[in-house]
């Protein structure tokens, strides 16, 4: 089995990446207790002994090895960044969707990695023998500014190997991808550029209504207003307020589960979801 690690900016990447899997890969959840999930996340079980598994999951030994005695109590409350989201599985890969907060996070993300490699032994006997690292970022001011930051901050992963560009893959151990939202146009921006366009379609009058409110009232210090990627945040929520009061951008942009509502699947199979399920089924292999 293959895996491929996908590192996100936030949850709204996650919920983002993985629609669009389902929606053109036809991606399933792999759901259960982290126990049971594919090894090296979950255990590597021995048959002799039940209790006691030969290889402890990688998953486990991440969040409950940690020192706690130096965080402050919010923190010690969450799962340390990068934090796993969600597993999907489309044919004989997974894909590990890790939410990792941008820039500040990638000597925590390369570290993952090791710790993934570490365990990649046959000897051990994991379900997962082969990995990949697939990176999300937002374009902001410029596509070319984000694939040289990239190139600097994984210059340790890319061991002396040319920094991938954007959607395409730098071949070694392991493979290492770049993917960058951004508007095709201008080539800067960021993916709330690109979920917008599906809330106007979905709830038009309500967009349009959260866009006058943000119109009216907000001042000029307010993040909102000086910055056009806040302001879309901000819009994305107001509108999803009355189906989900209280609740985030990324359960906005949710799927819908029975009477439950959500942005219908139509919306993932448009230019961008497809040119991000096109650069994960891409892995070189």
């Amino acid at each position: 089995m293959k895996a491929v690690f996908v590192f996100c900016e936030g949850h709204h990447d996650v919920t983002f990446i993985a629609r669009s899997l389902g929606q053109l890969a036809q991606a399933t959840w792999v759901g259960g207790p982290v126990g049971k999930l594919p090894s090296p996340l979950g255990p590597v079980p021995d048959p002799e002994n039940p209790l006691r598994p030969k290889l402890e999951g990688l998953i486990v030994r991440r969040y409950s090895n940690r020192s706690l005695n130096d965080l402050q109590l919010r923190a010690a409350a969450h799962a340390p960044l990068p934090a796993f989201d969600a597993v999907v599985r489309a044919g004989d890969t997974l894909y590990v969707l890790v939410r990792c907060q941008g820039d500040a996070a990638a000597r925590a993300a390369m570290d993952l990695l090791d710790d993934v490699a570490a365990v990649l032994n046959p000897a051990f006997g994991t379900d997962i023998t082969t990995v990949a690292a697939a990176f999300f970022f937002d374009a902001d001011a410029a596509v070319a500014v984000r694939e040289a930051t990239f190139s600097i901050d994984f210059a340790p992963l890319l061991r002396g190997r040319l920094s991938p560009l954007h959607g395409a893959w730098a071949t070694g151990s392991p493979h290492v991808g770049l993917f960058v939202f951004h508007d095709a146009a201008s080539r800067s921006g960021t993916l709330e550029e690109l979920i917008a366009p599906m809330l106007a379609t979905e709830w038009n009058a309500r967009w349009q209504a959260a866009d006058a409110f943000l119109q009216q009232h907000a001042e000029p210090a307010d993040p909102v207003s000086e910055k056009r990627s806040e302001r879309l945040k901000a819009q994305i929520s107001m509108t999803g307020q009355f189906l989900f009061p209280g609740d985030p951008m990324s359960v906005v942009i949710g799927r819908p589960q029975g009477n439950r509502p959500g942005l219908s699947d139509q919306h993932f199979s448009g230019l961008a979801s497809q040119s991000l399920v096109d650069f994960l089924l891409g892995v070189p292999w």
